[in-house]
């Protein structure tokens, strides 16, 4: 899309401008993420007649009394369109407009246009009924309450149409299979699991963290068919009552703060199972260190992976640091035992001398295929590694509710014990940031489905599950004077 000559913020303007299949606009509140959906919308329905569009929210109510109140209103104070007059909503085109292409039965639903051009509108709480129609354009709002597979089952299916495509650079009128669909999420922030890991952000988390920040600055990222833009309500504050701003920041936490105001998807949204755990302090670059023992320990769970996470241990001034600079996580078919600890082998064998394992209780029992436990496989796949003190597992698991607090108060830097964790353990830093409490203070192990098996499977805990074992064990005398108190 080319510079529509509106006054607009560098992130609005940043997304406007992408080439890109799928576009992020993560703002603090405020920010015009709302206003830029009128912006885009227009753009395409004046310019693009052919190219039908949608745009849709989380809620009937949010589509109605947020979502498009403020789309018409930008609508009419930047671009003179009136309804009845410029366009008409949820009902038959008037005489004289054109109708190619969408001659519907019923106009429910649609916004129609004298060129020619349609909207589709609708709410993602009933998806499924937005099945089947085709678009060349979407736009999604606040789609950080919408689920994973309504986007991607129902309004990336949807965009389809070939409408539109790009000659020499620009957009223009066109049909065939490199047609531009573009998809564009404009959202205010939370920490949603699906869409940090859609658009990879977990991968910039620093990048992120280190820009948002600014009055001036804010994170931008291009990669893949993908583009993101996440950026503070500073830079729509010209558009923003006088003290808004500095009203947000002054009546809310700093941690609150930090998602309302500069949209850091990263920020506690409360509930944590890990609540001392904080990227900035504990996550780094964790190089192998020749000469130190290597401490595997293990999570027996086999789907979605099984786990294996790999630590030294080292004293530092007057604490002891607990690195983990590795993590495998197997899925299908190398999730066994043996396979862990053969690829374990493969890739650090030549630099490990001494290994000291933990892992689940559950691993000493036998399993039925092979009359074995898991960790006689462990035993005698590392067998070079080990000596008599390197099992360190436990024969029951120590209580989830203490363990959570002692490992907290690790994090919170109340221990003799520094955690660090490499930057490179992804699904780690997934559980220790995504991992929320039950009812009763437990992990939510809570349930996804692999769409290929239909399988259900738990979503987080496996390597967090193996952090506990590991943590409780090497600091086996303050967790037993822990479990006292």
């Amino acid at each position: 899309m080319g510079d529509v000559g509106l006054r607009l913020s560098e992130p609005q303007r940043y997304i406007c401008t992408s080439g890109k299949k799928i576009n992020l606009f993560l703002g603090g509140v405020g920010s015009g993420k709302t206003h830029l959906a009128g912006i885009i919308s227009a753009f395409y329905a004046t310019n693009f007649p052919k190219a039908k569009g949608f745009i849709g929210a989380n809620t009937y109510g949010q589509l109605n009394l947020a979502t498009m109140l403020r789309v018409r209103e930008v609508w009419e104070n930047y671009f003179g369109m009136k309804e009845g007059v410029n366009y008409i909503v949820g009902k038959q085109p008037l005489e004289g407009w054109k109708t190619e292409g969408h001659n519907f039965d019923s106009y429910s639903g649609v916004i129609s246009f004298p060129n020619g051009a349609v909207i589709f509108v609708g709410s993602l709480d009933n998806a499924k009924a937005h099945d089947g129609k085709q678009f060349a354009w979407a736009i999604l709002d606040e789609t950080k309450d919408t689920r994973e597979q309504d986007v991607k089952e129902v309004i990336l299916r949807g965009l389809r149409q070939s409408a539109m495509g790009f000659e020499n650079g620009r957009l223009v009128e066109t049909e065939g299979r490199d047609a531009h669909t573009p998809l564009y999420i404009l959202t205010s922030p939370a920490k949603v699991q699906w869409l940090n890991e859609w658009f990879e952000l977990d991968t910039y988390r620093a990048e992120i963290e280190s820009r948002i920040y600014s009055k001036t600055g804010f994170f931008q990222k291009q990669f893949k068919d993908k583009c993101a833009a996440i950026s503070s309500t500073w830079h729509n504050e010209h558009n923003l009552p006088g003290g808004y701003i500095q009203g947000m920041l002054d009546n809310n936490s700093e941690e609150r703060a930090k998602a309302l105001i500069y949209a850091n998807p990263f920020s506690r949204t409360g509930g944590e199972f890990y609540s001392g755990f904080s990227a900035a302090r504990h996550i780094g670059k964790v190089e192998f260190k020749p000469g130190l023992p290597v401490h595997i320990t293990f999570d027996q769970n086999v789907v979605p992976y099984i786990t294996a996470c790999l630590w030294q241990v080292e004293n530092v001034g007057d604490k002891t640091e607990l690195r983990q600079f590795d993590e495998f996580c197997l899925t299908n078919p190398n999730n066994t035992t043996e396979r862990l600890c053969e690829a374990i082998a493969a890739k650090w064998g030549a630099k490990m001398e001494s290994v000291f394992f933990y892992g689940d209780a559950s691993g000493h029992k036998s399993d039925t295929r092979a009359n074995v436990t898991d960790y006689e496989i462990v035993t005698r796949v590392l067998r070079r590694w080990m000596n008599n003190a390197s099992d360190r597992t436990q024969r029951r698991n120590p209580p989830v509710l203490k363990r959570r607090d002692f490992i907290n108060n690790m994090f919170d830097g109340k221990t003799a014990y520094r955690i660090l964790i490499g930057e490179n353990c992804k699904e780690s830093i997934v559980d220790l940031t995504y991992l929320k409490q039950d009812q009763n203070g437990l992990k939510w192990k809570e349930k996804a489905k692999d769409d290929v098996t239909g399988q259900t499977f738990e979503k987080y805990g496996h390597c967090s599950d193996s952090l506990d074992y590991f943590c409780t064990t090497i600091a086996a005398n303050d967790f037993e004077r822990f479990l006292s108190i």
